[in-house]
């Protein structure tokens, strides 16, 4: 009975750290679904913040075309 006592209290720490570690790895914190969602002090101050695959992420500043306007 001890014994899986101890296993289940390993489980619960030894998936807590994933789940600890997936959100300071910053999975599904900057996730967006336009520009405007993204933290505009995400990035140096010669770089923008663009959403790209549901994820912000620092660009050059330029021409943008978008193909496909919805």
């Amino acid at each position: 009975m001890a014994e899986i006592l101890k296993f289940i209290c390993f489980m619960i720490i030894f998936l807590s750290s994933f789940i600890v570690s997936e959100s300071l790895n910053g999975h599904g914190r900057n996730r967006c679904f336009r520009d405007s969602d993204c933290p505009k002090v995400m990035c140096p101050s010669y770089l923008v913040t663009k959403c790209f695959k549901k994820h912000c992420r620092c660009r050059k500043p330029g021409l943008q075309v978008q193909l496909n306007p919805k």
